[in-house]
């Protein structure tokens, strides 16, 4: 379906008339790039009431194929649009050359690429990684799947960029010539698009290109048992794990490359998951020319990202909760990426755990177990409640069910006095977190994680500020 026929800003510019399928910051991006360049512009959007009608010369509904290909020379598709969306299909009859936003960037850019992608961490991993290059290449950018289209700043004079690929960018970009790509890990997830976990699997494989002497990828070896093929032999694939040659170690925390060791003491992100992280930023970074003195030297200066396992600032709590600590970890949007951020509690850290959300396509085997390990009291809210229920309420353990957040926050609290007020009355107060890690997606109650993890904080504030 996705045209390799469109290799050039020249070939491009034979083209005049596009259409954007889908828009959102992605269509929006490229619809501004293309009118840069004189292009005329067209929407097909399933809600055309809310386009920006000041990019696009014609704002259809994209129920009306037939119409929205009048006329049209190439298709720009947005990642969320199903591939076998009536638009395509009939696009693919006509034979119109259709693009991902990411390709049409990439037809632009003259600077390296590190493409990032996996089931969790990406976010994390790819903000990592422009942090430790900047020491070098101080005008690097990040973007793609993180929230900054990469048709937004693709003409710029660049060295080197970052960009964060989802299966579904990938799924829709063939040859985007990485200069060094990493498949961090692979959980299930985006099932209902996919269906199984090999075509989830082969939709991130797309993001190396071992036949290119030039390009470097890094994968976590466990993804291979996802693929219909084994780990290929090729010198340009390096697996990051246990008993391999880019590997961590825990007391005291390193970073192992084939070249150096990095001391990763004072990296400031904790936990094991966030150690693989950074060895696959520092990986990729070294593949670009950075000193490992320079990336050394960047490791105690990067903070994390808003929304990923991120304390709320104790200063705004009342003296009475000083003890109480709160994380908001609200870009949790499946069980995997939940279970890594608590990977580092144990039974004795005294723990309240908040989940909510829709859930996604996955087996919530693995959380039952750790769940049974921490004892942690539960605290459920949203469309999560009435798709776990059944299952929690089998474990024994306590779980208490709430329609929403400013009601589950109410609720947490009552039972957080409760619990200082009787270790007062013995002497002892110890100190507790509460991690709020949906593991499902936010549109059930909100626009997205951003908006569910603000919301978050404001309670808190709120409820023991």
């Amino acid at each position: 379906m996705f045209s390799n026929s469109i290799p050039s800003p020249e070939d491009l510019n034979k083209l005049h008339s596009f259409l954007i399928l889908g828009g959102g910051s992605s269509g929006d991006s490229a619809a501004k790039l293309l009118l840069s360049l004189g292009k005329k512009v067209s929407l097909a959007d399933k809600f055309p009431e809310k386009a920006n009608s000041e990019l696009y010369t014609k704002i259809l509904s994209d129920n009306v194929p037939h119409e929205s290909l009048e006329g049209i020379d190439c298709i720009i598709k947005s990642p969320g649009i199903l591939p076998d969306h009536p638009i395509l299909e009939l696009a693919k009859q006509k034979q119109i050359p259709t693009l991902s936003e990411i390709c049409l960037g990439r037809i632009f850019f003259k600077g390296k690429i590190i493409g990032i992608t996996g089931t969790d961490g990406k976010s994390t991993t790819t903000a990592l990684t422009h942090h430790l290059l900047q020491k070098k290449f101080p005008k690097a950018k990040m973007g793609g799947n993180i929230g900054v289209p990469f048709t937004s700043f693709c003409q710029e004079d660049i060295e080197v960029v970052v960009l964060e690929l989802s299966s579904y960018q990938l799924d829709d970009s063939p040859n985007l010539e990485l200069t060094a790509s990493a498949i961090l890990n692979l959980a299930s997830d985006h099932l209902e698009r996919h269906k199984t976990m090999e075509a989830y699997a082969l939709a991130k494989w797309k993001i190396q290109n071992l036949l290119d002497v030039h390009h470097q990828c890094f994968v976590n070896p466990n993804f291979f048992k996802y693929t219909p093929f084994p780990k290929p032999n090729s010198d340009f694939l390096h697996c990051i794990g246990e008993n391999e040659s880019y590997f961590v170690s825990q007391n005291p925390n390193q970073v192992h490359t084939k070249t150096f060791v990095y001391d990763a003491e004072k990296f400031p992100l904790k936990g094991k998951h966030n150690l693989m992280n950074l060895c696959f930023a520092i990986a990729l970074a070294e593949t670009v020319g950075m000193d490992p003195k320079d990336i050394q030297s960047q490791l105690e200066t990067f903070h994390g990202l808003p929304h990923r396992f991120q304390s709320i600032d104790s200063e705004i709590l009342h003296p009475d909760y000083k003890l109480v600590r709160f994380i908001n970890d609200s870009k949790s949007t499946n069980l995997h990426s939940m279970l890594s951020g608590i990977s580092g509690f144990q039974k004795e850290n005294s723990i309240y755990l908040l989940l909510g959300g829709i859930p996604k396509v996955e087996p919530l085997e693995p959380f039952l177990k750790r769940w049974k390990e921490l004892e942690c009291p539960l605290y459920v809210f949203g469309k999560a409640k009435e798709v776990w229920n059944k299952e929690l309420n089998e474990m024994g353990l306590p779980v208490f069910y709430f329609e929403d957040l400013p009601t589950l926050l109410v609720g947490l609290k009552s039972e957080i006095l409760k619990k200082i007020k009787n270790e007062k009355e013995m002497g002892k107060v110890e100190s507790l977190t509460v991690i709020f890690s949906p593991a499902g997606a936010s549109f059930d109650l909100y626009k997205n994680f951003e908006e569910r993890g603000n919301h978050f904080v404001q309670l808190v504030k709120q409820n023991f500020g």
